[in-house]
């Protein structure tokens, strides 16, 4: 309330004291009070001694009882006068005082809580920041250990690859130099190796050597033979040598013609002599002579014969490197040398003298110390007659060669490889630049330590002895020499002879340094730490200055409310206000009234705007167009290719959209590495058909040959990876071909600009190729006479040849065409003689085939043989191997999710069917199968069956395979394939949450809407198997003629589904043999999921007679009780199940047919081969009446009465999405293009069946 508010009500209440008696001064107090209470209600107070924090509430509290009392001196009642003034002054201060105590308690309330949430910011602020400094230290720290282990085992694997790689090398050139000798009846030692050098020179620069050479073994008694043999083969030997350093290109070494020819063994430490040809060393053999050397290094001394036995052994060992490696005939290391010591002198100025020798030697090396740094011979054994002696080993783990026979049967060394190489060339160049201070430290007992520093690619050599800081030592990795192929990251390839790793073992570690370290420490921990606390600080000013600005506002918006509320009240009635209040809040708080005028006025706006700115853009564009340079240009030499898959609008059908995608994209893929690695530029795609063209943007006068060529390569991977991709996109992928036409001539080629600009070729040459294109055949390449032309020109006129009939071409008329037979090289990626070789590899269908819509295919044929070839039949059972196992897995998986991580058979299952006395399997049928209960899913990640079970698998999907007769044109294993994909097809739609209804919205209700199959592995498998073994022994005749034939079959099954029935019996009867325990027990584990199994491929095989009339009754009946809606024969949990086994039925049935339900061209194939198959056994004498007569009206009459109700009761099971209207659409169209076209068809068959007589069975 307001002072004037509470005035006027005090001067009420004091009127009606004094007339009722009451004294004065009570009434006020009294009146003051509730004033008081009123004003605090407003706030939202309870009494007076509750504050709501305002100072605006308490200002008015305070005023309220001293209004009260100066209307209470003006009263002016003369009786109680004094006293009322006494008492209303001293109760407005008492009042007063109360207020205040209240307010200054609740201040230091608020202080007191301020004070804490700024001391907790404070805390907060240092914590945190704390805590980033220390979290930020540590991932430097993380990231400093993590970096540093990727370097070492980046060095150590790459060390370790770079020492395979050199014995890699040194043992491919040490097989050929022993293949050389044997070859050309050389004996060892008396061995030369011709251009040598030139040999030489690639493994030393593929090991990244510094010099190669050869060792002979030389024994006692071959000395002076061997002397001699150098006398007189050494010269030209060495003159080839520098011959060859002076003409090979890459190689950079001094040629020095001024030598001397050394004809005898002489020793490392043997001082020249004046006259060459002197004695040599006097001690006994065997010698190590060095012979052929890459480079020839001859300055002044001789470039051969230096005995290598005459280095003696390093400190400690009684034996050199040369000795252990010809005792023990493997490779081997040699301890390192040059090692550039200054702790033993004499050592010192021996790696001077050498190091100083190869100085002068290696080019682009400007000082000596570069060259005075740690180096090592790789030696590799030569033996005698190694070409019959040496066996390879293809263990995984263990990649060498073997020899045959124990050590003591091993034939000896006959001379040694040595390739020699600085140890820094095997760690420079691996690490990327900033990764600088990792230490490599070489230790071993024989010869002095010493240590690199990597610095990125580069290493500096930090001389001898151990050079690295304890402190990283935790972090230390390290190998023997001889291990680090552990280290690499790809598997070994080294075939090689084993590694001598007993000898002076050399052993590497990667150490971290204070150098690297400082590169991954920072400032960072300080500045995150500071940042931290600033932002805190931040946070705490704004807090501050929010919590100013919020305590202004709210004394703002409190007093304005009071205000609001004083006036109001004052105005209306309390009821009145509240409504005007709460109209108020709707009006604000409704979104229904601004916003939608707002979008109206939003479209309006965007309406207009948009025509506005077609207009403007369209005249603006026009005129750019008038204006900016088109970017088009004439090509007048250029070859144009078009190429189509025919089939491929038949096969997409009946395939997933991912399954198309990955068709596609391999071949497509294929043919564009083809086309820029042949100089073809690719045009574009559309849809099956690829256009390239040569000869643009680049113009190449040999345009039309490239083309040819890689038409050609096209064809032939087009051959190749339909074969493969069989496997995985299911049968019939492999009889996809191309089909090509080339024609040569100008072209106009240019961007065509618009709102998504492309490249684009135009003229009459794109036109005619499309020509040739068209009326081409399958798998081959059509050219025009224009191409033909320029392939003759070029010399290539044996690639041609011309078509005997003329080509009708839209718009040209008759043309006379030539079939292109280019020869592809094999550098150009594919492999094809002649289009015979293709046609033998790929059935070529008729010249009157039509891939395009709406184009006649009257009498085409779709198949080469009646018989599957074994190629064939081996990927449809890869196929069908690898879609089991899939189907598999998801059991096994369910299994062990429910049972544990062991999934094994109930001890008690023994796999019993009970059956009936003269029950058969027809008679097995049940009205429904009970579906499992729901489970819910459960993630079991990767998974893999176990190898004898994939094994038992592949056996028994070969031994059915085998089982169907291959003579049958239709009811063969490849019809049984193609029906499993159908199945497959309609199973994943099932298994597809757009198959959903809207209300269903979690797993339970999605396995309830699916009838449970989307979430049983085990029916799916079934329904699966079920079609796999449907046909199986088919006899290629109808059960009717079984029946009439008094064939065993039918008399055993007393005629009713005789070929169904025994197509289960023998199946299952093969499943239970003792070859496929364990495939049954990967499949069931208990009694009721084997009776499940059976019952459902009992219900989906017999369900593929559909021409038994008891069980056409039987069926229809069963849909009436468990589809309409005023069915009251089941309950709701038996038509459930009955639904589901309806639904399963039908699926099978659906994909037994499926070929009536797909594109024309499958269903044209598929009813030619039945009509064959029927022709044939008319033929044979095994039916009564010729097939071509009412095969036209018994087709109408099948889709009538079978096929189109099929796929509307599909429809109407409601769980197979948009594929039941796909099935409906193409059963509709194929109906009417039979009606249209059947009779002309079936007339062609005829006469091909007539001319071939009938086809044998």
């Amino acid at each position: 309330m307001g002072p004037r508010n509470a005035s006027s009500s005090h001067y009420g209440a004091s009127t009606l004291a004094a007339e009722s008696g009451v004294p004065t001064s009570v009434s006020s107090f009294a009146t003051g009070r509730t004033e008081n209470r009123g004003l605090n209600d407003v706030l939202g107070c309870a009494d007076d001694d509750t504050d709501d924090n305002s100072e605006s509430s308490k200002s008015n509290s305070r005023e309220a009882p001293t209004q009260t009392r100066q209307s209470t001196s003006s009263a002016g009642d003369d009786f109680l006068s004094g006293a009322g003034d006494e008492y209303s002054v001293a109760s407005g201060r008492e009042y007063q005082q109360r207020q205040e105590d209240f307010t200054e308690k609740e201040t230091r309330s608020v202080r007191k809580l301020k004070i804490l949430v700024f001391g907790s910011l404070f805390l907060s602020m240092v914590a945190v920041a704390l805590t980033a400094y220390f979290l930020t230290s540590k991932a430097e720290q993380d990231n400093f250990e993590l970096q540093f282990h990727d370097d070492a085992y980046k060095l150590l694997g790459n060390m370790g690859r770079n020492i395979e790689r050199i014995f890699e090398a040194s043992d491919a050139f040490v097989a050929n130099i022993a293949s050389f000798a044997a070859h050309s009846n050389q004996t060892w030692p008396f061995v030369v190796i011709p251009d040598f050098a030139v040999r030489a020179e690639k493994v030393r620069s593929m090991c990244g050597a510094v010099y190669v050479n050869t060792y002979h073994v030389v024994q006692d008694n071959q000395r002076s033979e061997w002397e001699a043999y150098t006398a007189k083969v050494g010269p030209a030997v060495t003159k080839e040598s520098i011959a060859a350093i002076a003409a090979f290109d890459g190689m950079d070494w001094p040629i020095s013609t001024d030598y001397t020819e050394w004809n005898v063994i002489h020793s490392y430490e043997e001082n020249p002599i004046e006259v060459p040809g002197g004695e040599g060393v006097t001690y006994t053999g065997p010698y190590l002579p060095m012979w052929q050397t890459q480079p020839t290094l001859a300055e002044t001394d001789s470039p051969y014969n230096w005995d290598l036995m005459s280095v003696p052994p390093v400190p400690g060992q009684e034996r050199t490197a040369m000795e252990i490696m010809i005792e023990d005939k493997r490779p081997t290391i040699t301890p390192p040398y040059l090692l550039a010591d200054p702790a033993d002198p004499a050592k010192y100025q021996d790696d001077l003298d050498e190091a100083n020798w190869l100085h002068s030697y290696l080019p682009n090396v400007e000082t000596v110390e570069e060259v005075m740094q740690p180096i090592s011979d790789f030696a590799y054994p030569i033996y005698h007659n190694a070409h019959e002696k040496i066996q390879f080993n293809t263990d995984e783990e263990n990649h060498a060669t073997q020899l045959s026979g124990n050590n003591s049967e091993v034939p000896s060394v006959a001379a040694l490889f040595s390739v020699s190489v600085y140890w820094k060339d095997m760690i420079k160049d691996i690490l990327p630049e900033g990764s600088n201070g990792i230490l490599v430290v070489f230790e071993s007992d024989c010869v002095q330590d010493f240590t690199y520093e990597v610095n990125g690619p580069n290493v500096v050599y930090l001389g001898a002895g151990t050079f690295h800081d304890a402190k990283y030592d935790h972090m230390t990795q390290g190998s023997l020499v001889s291990d680090l192929k552990f280290f690499a990251t790809q598997d070994s390839t080294y075939t090689g002879l084993p590694l001598v790793d007993t000898f002076c073992p050399l052993s590497v570690s990667v150490h971290a340094s204070s150098k690297m370290e400082a590169a991954y420490t920072s400032n960072t921990p300080w500045i995150f730490a500071l940042v931290t606390a600033f932002v805190f600080l931040l946070t705490v000013v704004a807090f501050s200055l929010y919590n100013y600005v919020v305590e202004k506002r709210q004394q703002i918006v409190l007093k304005s409310a009071v205000t609001t509320n004083a006036i109001v009240s004052s105005l209306f009635p309390e009821g009145i206000k509240q409504q005007l209040m709460e109209t108020q809040a709707k009006e604000h708080l409704s979104d229904d009234t601004i916003p939608k005028s707002k979008l109206h006025s939003f479209l309006n706006d965007g309406t207009r705007n948009d025509n506005k700115f077609e207009g403007e853009t369209g005249s603006t564009y026009d005129v750019a167009s008038r204006n900016a340079k088109q970017i088009a240009e004439l090509f007048p030499e250029t070859t144009v290719m078009f190429a189509d898959i025919t089939g491929f609008t038949a096969w997409a059908s009946t395939r997933e959209p991912s399954h198309v995608f990955t068709l596609l994209e391999t071949l497509y893929g294929s043919f564009d590495k083809s086309a820029k690695r042949m100089g073809i530029f690719k045009v574009e795609t559309i849809g099956d058909s690829y256009v390239a063209v040569c000869g643009l943007p680049e113009p190449n006068k040999k345009h039309a040959v490239k083309m040819a060529r890689f038409a050609s390569s096209c064809l032939h991977d087009m051959n190749i990876l339909t074969k493969r991709l069989e496997v995985s996109l299911g049968p019939g992928t492999a009889d996809l071909a191309l089909r090509v036409g080339l024609h040569s001539g100008p072209t106009i080629a240019g961007v065509l600009r618009g709102e998504k600009a492309r490249f684009q070729l135009f003229g009459d040459t794109v036109n005619t190729a499309s020509r040739m294109e068209s009326s081409s055949k399958p798998n081959r390449i059509q050219a025009s006479q224009k191409t033909a032309e320029l392939i003759v020109e070029a010399r290539r006129g044996h690639w041609l040849t011309a078509r005997k009939d003329l080509v009708n071409a839209k718009g040209k008329g008759l043309l006379q065409t030539f079939w292109l037979n280019p020869k592809v090289l094999k550098s150009s990626g594919s492999v094809v003689s002649s289009v015979e070789d293709l046609e033998t590899e790929h059935s070529i269908e008729s010249d009157n085939i039509e891939e395009s819509e709406g184009k006649s295919t009257v009498g085409r044929p779709f198949f080469s043989s009646q018989e599957i070839s074994e190629e064939k039949l081996q990927r449809l059972i890869d196929w069908n191997v690898e879609l089991f196992e899939d189907l598999l897995k998801p059991i096994v998986q369910k299994r062990m999710a429910k049972m544990g991580s062991r999934a094994d058979k109930d001890s008690s299952f023994t796999e019993t069917v009970i059956i009936p006395e003269g029950s058969s399997v027809r008679d097995q049928v049940v009205g429904f199968v009970r579906m499992p209960e729901f489970e819910p899913a459960s993630e079991m990640g990767n998974f893999e069956l176990e190898t004898d079970v994939v094994a038992q698998l592949r056996m028994y999907i070969t031994t059915v395979a085998n089982l169907y007769r291959s003579n049958n044109p239709f009811h063969n294993f490849e019809h049984a394939s193609h029906v499993i994909m159908s199945t497959i097809k309609l199973l994943q739609r099932v298994a597809t949450r757009d198959v959903k209804k809207k209300d269903v919205s979690n797993e339970k209700e999605y396995y309830d809407y699916t009838f449970g199959i989307s979430t049983d592995p085990l029916t799916k498998f079934a329904i699966v198997f079920s079609a796999l073994i449907h046909d199986l022994d088919h006899a290629g005749v109808s059960n009717g003629q079984l029946v009439k034939e008094d064939d065993p079959i039918a008399v055993i099954y007393e005629g009713l589904s005789p070929m169904e029935q025994h197509s289960f019996t023998l199946a299952f009867e093969l499943l239970m043999e003792d070859n496929y325990t364990k495939l049954r027990s990967a499949l069931y584990s208990s009694q009721e999921e084997f009776d499940r199994f059976r019952q459902l491929c009992i219900n989906c095989v017999i369900a593929t007679d559909v021409f038994d009339k008891d069980l056409k009754t039987f069926r229809e009946d069963r849909w009436k009780k468990a589809f309409a809606e005023d069915s009251s024969s089941l309950s709701e949990e038996e038509a459930w199940h009955c639904k589901a086994t309806i639904t399963i039925e039908y699926i099978i049935q659906a994909s037994d047919v499926a070929h009536t339900m797909q594109h024309w061209h499958v269903y044209q194939r598929w009813n030619q081969r039945l009509f064959q198959e029927m022709y044939t056994a008319y033929k044979a004498g095994r039916a009564d009446k010729d097939p071509s007569v009412g095969w036209y009206e018994g087709e109408l009459w099948f889709f009538d009465n079978y096929v189109i109700p099929l796929a509307e009761k599909l429809k109407h099971c409601e769980v197979f999405g948009v594929d039941c209207d796909q099935l409906l659409d193409f059963a509709t169209q194929n109906r009417m293009e039979w009606q249209k076209k059947g009779m002309e068809i079936l007339q062609k068959w005829t006469k091909e069946e007539e001319g071939r007589g009938g086809i044998q069975q």
